[in-house]
């Protein structure tokens, strides 16, 4: 394996951190860590004289108990709790929920990363296909929200998501209605989060090829779509969301994609207890799963050795939860490089 060197200072506050200097460092030693007895190097910046290590970039950074993180990785996109996940690996649930915080907005970033690359080597280009999923933050009626989702249709490979509230449901009761007006009024951020997922795509997508793009009839998504992509659509289908859910049905590649949301994502299993308290922690949850489905879990049964990306040509190896927990940043990983 070829040996770690830093592209940077970690500390923030370094001149080499704001171009001010030059970054220049050289190595000072080694250490055992204590938890794994792994070798780490030290080195020391000569910007700023302070020392670090390879320990520093990695996401286990500090961690007392890095040996548990893939089985908790595991267990989040396999529809356990935070609880269960704790009692099954005798662990504070504090524990599941802080790896949850840190690694959301980690790996995120390590699919901007990979999405930036694609990118720079062109762009992603294919059909398309985006819709809606609804669940709920702490109360199903009175705090409903909205999941758009955007997947290239032939790989299922997850583009983009984002998580956004909902008003209110009709037909509450007198309690919940008092709870209604306490909280205040909720608009809908449905048409915003779309528009989000559909500018990502103009981003990502191949200029020099057209837009094939299916959803449902749901009113706002054609003149979304037109206002950001204007002439360069070759195809705009638009499906009823009433018919049959079967293979023959254009829609199928995301509703297939959001089923398999639900199933793995224990916050968006339908009427449970395990229904997402706040917002923010669905959105760490859903970034986690879209990570692990696009890199590390097989493309299907028949074709284990391949993932979307993979198939949809941004990786050339399956990735390992290893690989998706290594850097504190992931645009030191030599996959996203």
């Amino acid at each position: 394996m070829t040996a770690f060197e830093p592209a940077f200072c970690p500390h923030a506050a370094c001149a080499s951190r704001t171009q001010a200097a030059s970054f220049r460092c050289h190595r000072d030693g080694f250490f055992l860590r204590a938890v794994d007895g792994r070798r780490v190097q030290r080195f020391r910046c000569l910007a700023c004289q302070r020392g670090f290590s390879a320990q520093t970039f990695r996401l286990d950074f500090r961690q007392r108990n890095p040996l548990c993180n893939g089985s908790i990785l595991s267990f989040l996109v396999s529809k356990v709790t935070h609880r269960q996940t704790a009692r099954m690996l005798g662990m504070d649930r504090k524990t599941v929920h802080r790896r949850l915080r840190l690694w959301g907005p980690t790996l995120r970033e390590l699919h901007e990363a990979f999405l930036a690359r694609a990118v720079r080597n062109g762009g992603l280009f294919g059909s398309f296909s985006l819709d809606e999923m609804e669940t709920y933050e702490h109360n199903r009626r009175l705090k409903p929200l909205t999941v758009p989702v955007l997947i290239h249709r032939s790989t299922r490979f997850l583009v983009h998501l984002e998580v956004g509230q909902l008003p209110a449901r009709g037909g509450l009761s007198g309690r919940d209605l008092e709870r209604k007006e306490a909280q205040g009024q909720r608009r809908s951020e449905s048409t915003l989060m779309v528009r989000r997922c559909f500018e990502t795509l103009k981003r990502v997508h191949d200029p020099g090829e057209l837009l094939q793009m299916v959803v449902d009839q749901k009113r706002s998504y054609k003149p979304e779509i037109r206002t950001l992509f204007g002439n360069r659509i070759a195809a705009l289908v638009t499906e009823s969301s009433k018919r049959a859910r079967n293979i023959s049905n254009p829609l199928f590649p995301i509703n297939h994609t959001l089923a398999t949301m639900r199933d793995h994502v224990s916050r968006l299993v339908r009427r449970t207890w395990a229904g997402t308290k706040l917002r923010s922690e669905l959105v760490h949850h859903a970034w986690i799963f879209t990570a692990w489905k696009n890199y590390a879990r097989p493309l299907s049964n028949r074709r284990r050795r391949v993932s979307a990306a993979m198939a949809l040509g941004l990786l050339d190896r399956r990735l390992t939860l290893a690989d998706l927990l290594r850097w504190r940043w992931p645009r030191l990983s030599f996959f996203a490089g």
